[in-house]
Formats: C-alpha cells, structure tokens, sequence
C-alpha cells in the first residue's frame, strides 16, 4: 500500500490546486485545533504515532514518484511534531527528497522545521506556516497544542534568512473569533518582509469540528445559521459572507505588496498565485537553473 497519494482523494470541487502527490509521515497531530477535520476519520486524532515501516515505505514511493509533480508534507497532520525531535522521520525524508530531485512543499505550524533549514534551502522547497491569530491567548484556546504565534512568526524570520520561500497560511477564518481586521493588519504588517504569498480560506463547519469550537468560543454560536452551504462533507458560510471576508483579507494582503490566493472558497479569480504556494517552487527551479548557465 503506497504511503504517498496522490493528493485530494474527495476530489473536491471547489479545490484549484495542481496534480500533487501528499505524505502524512505521522498519524495524528498534537496541535488538538479546535478547527480540526481529521477528527471525523482519524482515530485517536490528537494522539501523534509513527507510520509502521514508515522509511522503508517512502523510500520505495521515491523511487517511482513522478518527476514533473511535487510532495506535499502533511495535509492531514503536522510534519514536525514534538517526536520528530528525536526520531527525525522528516528530516530522512526530506534528504532523500533532495538527492533524487523530488520537489517539497511544507505545511506545518512548528518552528521545528527551521531546524531542516539546511536541507531545505539546498533543495526545491517552499514552506507554509499558519497563523491564525496573532493574539495569544485567542491562539492557546483555539489551537492548545500548538506552537505560539510568536513562535511561528520568528520560525518565518528564520526560513526567509535562509532564502527559503515561506507563505503565510492565515486561516481557517472563523466569524466571532479571528476575523478582527485590526489584527490581520498586525499580522500581516510584522511578517510581510519575510512572506512570499498570503493564503486564506474560512472555516469548513463539520459537527465535531462545531462542538469543540462553541464549547470554547461562546461567540460563535450566533453564527451557525450562516454556515448553509454544503460543499462535500462540510458546510460553508454563505457565498457573500465567505466573498466579503475574503474580499477584505485580499484588499489588505494587496495593500502590503503581496499576492494573495483563497483555498476553496470559489473565487479562482482572485488567486494572483497557485493557491497552494507552489508557484515558488518553479521560481526556485528557474533560478537555479539560470545561475547554473
């Protein structure tokens, strides 16, 4: 059974994202995000284990991957988490990544990947950090397991010095919690030096989801009603809601020089780049290539 997928098995119709390929090397993720949607099909979802065999797996994946694709590590979970410290999985597998050409797109919220800074910036690679809020004590609540905003936002600092491309992934957007212009404006102004792109989407209500989320967060019962679109398995906030928020969120991003994409939200035409940061992926591979004339 192949350990890396081809990416989006819902096929979903609202996705823009290219042909890519996606490996989880962790099962569960520790971070324990309110928002979260592995929890309707992983077991245990906040419980970080060890893929069986996993090395031995992937090595022999790599061995077949398509060169004209790209590896996205995780969609379902957190490459770097607290075991990767010691058991280094990713960081194997990002070095054999870099010897036989395979491409890498990150998508974490740990600065434990500044620590694979050296792979990374020797390889085609680009890395997504999210940061949902950079309030605090919003961010202990709706994400309690994971790394602080501060943080994510040094861990961006770090990435860019090495000249690795890093995008900002501002989402899940959540009316009555983290959809405060002023604080996306913070953001947004502290870490737009470093940043290459802004992706963003709102929030895809599921029941198990919804429950962590009104336990926590009281004020966001009022907007239950507004989630009335069904989009796959999940419900999403109406059309002109979703379009006014990501309307605003683009106005800013755009204000501060920086392309801006939506994920699933069906405004394709806004996306100024490939919504998943990939776009810098063949930026890197041009330049490389230039200066290898």
């Amino acid at each position: 059974m192949l350990l890396i997928r081809p990416f989006d098995p819902w096929k979903g119709e609202l996705c823009t994202c290219p042909t890519k390929f996606t490996l989880n090397p962790y099962t569960g993720c520790e971070h324990a995000c309110l928002y979260c949607y592995i929890t309707s099909f992983i077991p245990q979802a906040f419980r970080v284990r060890e893929k069986k065999d996993l090395l031995r797996r992937v090595y022999r994946d790599l061995q077949s991957f398509p060169r004209e694709s790209y590896l996205t590590l995780s969609n379902s979970s957190d490459p770097y988490p607290s075991l990767e410290r010691d058991l280094k999985l990713t960081r194997q597998i990002l070095s054999w990544c870099s010897e036989l050409g395979v491409p890498v797109l990150i998508l974490t919220k740990s600065p434990l990947v500044c620590r694979d800074a050296d792979v990374l910036s020797a390889m085609r690679s680009a890395v997504s950090i999210t940061i949902t809020t950079p309030c605090e004590e919003v961010a202990r609540k709706l994400e309690p397991g994971a790394p602080s905003p501060r943080e994510r936002k040094e861990a961006i600092v770090k990435l860019a010095r090495y000249g690795i491309p890093v995008v900002l992934r501002l989402d899940p957007v959540i009316p009555g919690i983290n959809d405060n212009p002023e604080q996306w404006k913070q953001l947004i102004e502290e870490v737009s030096p470093f940043v290459v792109q802004v992706v963003s989407s709102t929030y895809k209500l599921r029941p198990d989801s919804w429950k962590r989320i009104v336990q926590v967060f009281d004020s966001a019962k009022r907007y239950r009603d507004d989630y009335c679109e069904k989009h796959g398995n999940s419900l999403y906030l109406r059309r002109e809601i979703r379009e006014h928020i990501m309307g605003a969120l683009r106005e800013l991003v755009k204000s501060y020089g920086l392309p801006f994409s939506s994920c699933r939200e069906g405004f394709v035409t806004w996306n100024d780049l490939i919504c998943d940061g990939s776009y810098f992926l063949n930026v890197r591979s041009q330049s490389k290539k230039s200066s290898c004339k």
